[in-house]
């Protein structure tokens, strides 16, 4: 026991210095108020009370705009998580927290870097038509051609994606960037097709190739990110030819004089390409290569008319698979890579061709005619076994199906609702103030503040703060992200309506144009306006002093101090000391009502690593990943799951459980915190209780 006083003591005195240090620094000036906390649903002055529901502009205006539910006929969805603001923003009052999550997702690129799911890493509950119902992707996604005009999305199961592309003419044969991000598909330009590039969320399309004389058609992404191959016949009719991703250093590499050479694949390694040839205007056979050109070699060798064409590189490396006509219709073989042990895999009177083997070597996806229709695409295994249909829709025909590089959206993790209470005392807080509260904090133990950008003024950046990830440093920003992100509502500020995992969502809206949310005093949407005020008008969560009537006197806040948790839950912080203060690009100014206000929110606003990183980045790239916002700890005793995922994405085995408990919550903290959870666990049962004890008075 002496031990562990001493332990304690050591603990405490340079919390206890680092404190002493920063009052002057966050405070800076003389004379600051306490801002006002309360559970009441009464302004804290920035917008007078009033008394009409229907009057914006007033605390009860704006509080019932924030309330409102909005249907399909106002703009709700057609990919939502919530009907109203008030739905996640609610307990004990309105603008509070609640008990809502909301799910990310996405998988990591073969460089290691996080990739949103197809059209984002938020992943919607809920949809007002049954068909754009999102989930979470399992498994590798295949992209097609639909009825040649088209690109299609489907998962390995079959489940569906839909188009992708909003603009279907003469669009065909696509195929994914290493990383997942892109599609490379060929495009009609004036009757000519060339090669373009897109977001796989159809967003920055970007043409490739530009002869608009000669077609460049089937291109294909090398492995390594760092080449393109794709076939154009602009020199003795179709060559293969090699450019960078952007579209420079176009290089012809067959170069044979005779044409007829297409649909070329990469080696898993980048070093080779196999590719079909035709000879004698009737004979195909698979041929190899070195990526410059050198080494042609035919593979397949056959003597007699045949197709033997197509060819996709498997994983490993090994084989090749290729479609063939050798035994009278069109059947899926396999070879070595050197042409060796041919092996045919489907056998039936249909014409089975195309194949693609998905990037765990475990599947080989082809087309086949074996159902009405036209051409379906179907999977099985790599001897031929389980041959399956993936999709069958009426007379529509899929062709040339090609895998995502990746094994699914893997990274997945609930982020919970936040707290809004007292936040437009956040929000007229200093960047300097946030970052003196870094400045002063331990090395080990020190956060990291980023800059992000402003939606209402574009070109400029300020400190995040709001989001488990920093990512949003303005309300204004945070309602209309919020807004369309949440409720599915476009505003100016974020006039485009939300995919539904990558594909478009504009047949099924009943309410254009967008924006759906338009007008205000700012121009920036007049409901998006009015989220803004109420939000900036709300008091900070209370304290419960029945539980803890003294901090300064009472043995758990000093335990809390002890523990170095004020560190990063920091206690006091004072907001912009001069009224008038103009922030956010100059649209909003702090009034006296928010200006030199001290307030408590048990935060420091700073994005840390204590072990609990979900995997999800949403700004500043890789730096966030692991990193989440340190939970502000006002309002604490308003929630009843704890952590930014409640616990509900596989804690650590030191977490004992889900953190539904004071207990589990602190032994989840790992990383830059600890330190501070093995002093915990050195804690009596005595000392724990009066630790729990102050926390359920925040």
């Amino acid at each position: 026991m002496k031990f562990l006083k001493l332990f304690i003591l050591a603990l405490f005195i340079p919390a206890l210095t680092v404190s002493l240090w920063l009052t002057p620094t966050v405070k800076s000036q003389s004379g600051p108020t306490e801002a006002p906390a309360a559970f009441d649903n009464m302004t804290n002055g920035f917008t007078d009370q009033g008394t009409d529901p229907n009057a914006p502009g007033t605390f009860v205006g704006d509080k019932t705009v924030f309330e409102k539910r909005d249907t399909p006929e106002t703009g709700l969805g057609p990919v939502y998580n919530a009907q109203s603001c008030a739905e996640c923003h609610q307990n004990p009052v309105t603008g509070g927290i609640s008990q809502l999550f909301e799910l990310r997702a996405g998988h990591s690129a073969p460089d290691g870097t996080f990739v949103d799911a197809p059209g984002g890493s938020l992943i919607q509950a809920r949809a007002i038509n049954a068909e754009i119902q999102e989930r979470v992707p399992d498994g590798s996604r295949i992209i097609c051609s639909k009825n040649a005009d088209q690109m299609f999305l489907m998962g390995f199961d079959g489940g569906q994606y839909g188009e992708i592309n909003n603009d279907p003419t003469g669009v065909n044969f696509a195929s994914f960037s290493p990383d997942a991000r892109q599609v490379l598909f060929s495009k009609a330009v004036s009757g000519i097709k060339q090669i373009f590039v897109m977001n796989v969320d159809g967003t920055n399309l970007t043409q490739l190739t530009s002869n608009p004389t000669s077609s460049s058609i089937h291109a294909v992404w090398s492995p390594d990110g760092a080449s393109i191959a794709f076939a154009n016949n602009s020199v003795d009719g179709f060559q293969i030819w090699t450019m960078k991703p952007d579209g420079s250093a176009q290089t012809n590499v067959t170069n044979d004089g005779i044409g007829g050479n297409d649909f070329p694949t990469w080696s898993p390694d980048s070093q080779s390409i196999a590719f079909q040839r035709l000879r004698n205007g009737a004979q195909t056979d698979v041929w190899v290569m070195a990526a410059d050109g050198s080494g042609q070699t035919n593979l397949t060798n056959t003597t007699g008319f045949f197709f033997n064409g197509n060819p996709s590189w498997s994983p490993g490396g090994k084989w090749i698979a290729f479609g063939s006509t050798r035994d009278g219709n069109s059947e899926i073989y396999i070879m070595r890579i050197n042409g060796t042990f041919q092996t045919r895999l489907t056998n039936n009177s249909a014409n089975d061709s195309a194949p693609a083997w998905s990037p765990d070597g475990e599947l080989i996806a082809f087309q086949s005619t074996r159902v009405s229709g036209g051409f379906k695409i179907f999977i099985m295994a790599t001897n031929g076994n389980n041959q399956t249909l993936l999709l069958k829709q009426g007379f529509a025909t899929y062709t040339n199906p090609q895998w995502s590089p990746d094994f699914g959206e893997d990274v997945r993790t609930f982020r919970s609702s936040l707290n809004l209470l007292g936040d437009g005392f956040v929000e007229a807080t200093d960047d300097s103030t946030l970052l003196a509260i870094r400045d002063s904090q331990p090395l080990d133990m020190r956060g990291t503040a980023i800059s992000v950008p402003l939606l209402e003024a574009p070109s400029q950046t300020r400190i995040g703060r709001f989001g488990w990830k920093d990512s949003v440093a303005s309300l204004l920003s945070f309602s209309a992200l919020a807004y369309l992100g949440e409720v599915g509502v476009t505003s100016p500020l974020q006039p485009n309506e939300s995919s539904s995992l990558g594909r478009s969502v504009m047949s099924f809206d009943p309410v254009l144009p967008d924006p759906e949310d338009d007008g205000g005093a700012q121009g920036f949407g007049a409901d998006v306006e009015a989220f803004t005020r109420f939000m900036r008008s709300l008091k900070a969560p209370p304290r419960d002093r029945n539980l803890v009537p003294d901090d300064a006197t009472d043995p758990g806040s000093a335990l809390f101090d002890s523990l170095s948790c004020s560190v990063c839950h920091v206690r006091s912080i004072t907001t912009t000391p001069v009224a008038g203060t103009v922030l956010n690009g100059g649209t909003f100014t702090v009034t006296t009502h928010l200006a030199n206000k001290t307030f408590h929110p048990f935060g420091d606003f700073l994005l840390h690593d204590i072990g609990t990183g979900d995997g999800i980045v949403e700004t500043n790239g890789e730096l966030t990943r692991n990193m989440v916002r340190t939970a502000p700890l006002w309002g604490l005793r308003t929630r009843d799951r704890l952590m930014h995922d409640g616990g509900s994405s596989s804690p650590p085995t030191n977490s004992g459980a889900q953190s539904f408990t004071l207990s589990e919550a602190i032994l989840r903290h790992g990383g830059q915190a600890t330190a501070s959870r093995t002093a915990f666990q050195a804690l009596s049962t005595t000392q724990k209780a009066q630790l729990f004890k102050f926390l359920k008075s925040l």
